[in-house]
């Protein structure tokens, strides 16, 4: 709530006028200063406050106040422009200050000698244009209202008038005399009206006070409540049609790999470890088998060249990617691709598996070994039998729930230079890529990333699966 607490005026000279609501939460003042004694000026100002009066301010509304002041003191400027130039006055222009308040918010217009301040009982600030050295300003300079043949220069200015603050609208000529020799901010009011019998005196003191009584929120009706809530749910699902490609799925089942990768189990077992129920997925299937194939196709999404031959396939976890060559075993960075580690085995490594937060490695000298992210041995024990080469071209099939984008399973298929999209159910190739070189190893299906580790050359491809909806 803000309060009128001071205000003195030296008519016609200067004017100070006001109209509030009766319970105080908007009001306008309006104030006018001019250097010489002319009852002209009565008439000055009676033409700009029926120009207000005429305007019904009290139906403006804060969103379209800032553009009103613009257009209306514009207009005003030309009117008063006619009317200062057929007086005797020397100084064709007058000084003005035009004030609209909501509740705590000011929003106002200075033109001339009449100045804002801000204060409290630490500090003051000045509001707006600065009083300092308005008295050496040409008449130019000072933007009389009115003075000049020309279009003005409006900047609506806003305050929030605090608790404990007072805003100040004095003329410059007695901001020059009190504000230079204020030492208590909190006894300006009292050092202002000491200067009421000096030569033509104007200022208007407003102050912020505490409520006493808080204004009750209304609370929602159930209609309104559940007009929101259903434009809330219609604008998440056009979001939700507009981005596509299933991706509150694909969010659910990411944060559900990320669980399950803290919980050592690794992204190869993932497929083995979800509980599906074969009939139900067969009754899935069967239900998408007349939909039309949805539009599936191969990228190349990066590709980093390797300094040796890669003898397995890659192997991965989360966040990396596991290449052998010979016995040699080398750990990669998903995201940035850098060497995180290499590590020399006793003899050729001939699979790999991860498992339970593990990667355990076949060797020829009938060897197993399980090592951690690191790189660093947990384990080493004795294969009573010789083991055999892992598989580097295994055919796999991608299911609904391997990748939440697809409606039904799909199969893809390594070949000497490239690899396909099979629809398993019709029979159809969806789509193929095509290598430069040959494909010497391909991993297994990355449903975090979406996409396949292929060698081609010497070479390591990323080989993303692109699913349009």
């Amino acid at each position: 709530m803000v309060s009128l607490q001071s205000l003195h005026s030296s008519p016609p000279r200067s004017v100070c006028e006001y109209k509030a609501s009766r319970e105080g939460r908007f009001a306008w003042f309006l104030l006018t200063w001019h250097p010489e004694k002319d009852f002209v000026l009565e008439e000055i100002v009676a033409e700009i406050k029926l120009e207000i009066l005429n305007f019904k301010v009290g139906s403006l509304s804060r969103l379209e106040i800032e553009k009103w002041m613009k257009q209306f003191f514009a207009d005003l400027h030309w009117k008063l422009y006619g009317l200062l130039h057929k007086t005797e006055l020397a100084e064709k222009g007058i000084s003005l200050f035009f004030g609209i308040l909501y509740d705590n918010e000011l929003y106002f217009v200075q033109f001339g000698r009449i100045f804002c301040l801000l204060t409290d009982n630490k500090k003051m600030r000045h509001i707006g244009r600065d009083w300092h050295n308005y008295q050496v300003q040409s008449l130019d300079g000072l933007q009389l209202l009115g003075l000049k043949d020309s279009d003005p220069v409006i900047k609506p200015q806003r305050v929030y008038i605090g608790s404990n603050q007072r805003l100040i609208v004095i003329s410059g000529e007695l901001a020059q005399k009190i504000f230079p020799s204020v030492d208590d901010p909190s006894a300006i009011e009292t050092l202002i009206e000491t200067y009421a019998t000096e030569d033509n005196p104007l200022w208007l003191i407003l102050e912020g006070k505490e409520e006493l009584v808080k204004t009750k929120r209304r609370k929602l009706s159930r209609l309104q409540v559940t007009s929101i809530i259903l434009i809330v749910l219609a604008l998440l699902a056009a979001l939700y049609m507009m981005v596509g490609n299933r991706i509150l799925d694909q969010l659910v089942y990411k944060m559900r790999l990320s669980l399950k990768e803290e919980k050592t189990l690794h992204l190869e077992q993932i497929p083995t470890n979800l509980n599906i129920n074969s009939e139900n997925l067969k009754k899935y299937i069967d239900k998408l088998i007349n939909l039309p194939a949805r539009n599936i196709s191969f990228s190349i999404a990066w590709s980093t060249e390797l300094p040796y031959n890669v003898s397995l396939s890659p192997s991965f976890t989360l966040g990396t990617i596991y290449l052998v060559s010979q016995n040699r075993l080398s750990a990669y960075d998903k995201k940035s691709r850098q060497l995180l580690w290499t590590k020399m085995l006793e003899d050729d490594i001939r699979s790999t598996t991860v498992h339970q937060g593990m990667l355990i490695l076949y060797l020829a000298n009938q060897q197993i070994i399980g090592l951690n992210d690191e790189g660093n041995i947990l384990w080493q024990q004795h294969l009573p039998t010789e083991s055999i080469t892992g598989d580097r071209f295994i055919p796999c099939i991608i299911k609904n729930s391997d990748d939440p984008r697809l409606d039904r399973s799909i199969m893809v298929i390594p070949s000497k230079r490239g690899i396909s999209i099979l629809d398993p159910v019709r029979g159809e190739t969806i789509s193929s890529l095509t290598f430069k070189h040959d494909l010497d190893a391909l991993s297994v299906y990355d449903s975090f990333a979406n996409c396949f580790y292929a060698v081609v050359g010497n070479a390591v491809l990323c080989v993303e699966l692109k699913i349009v909806n």
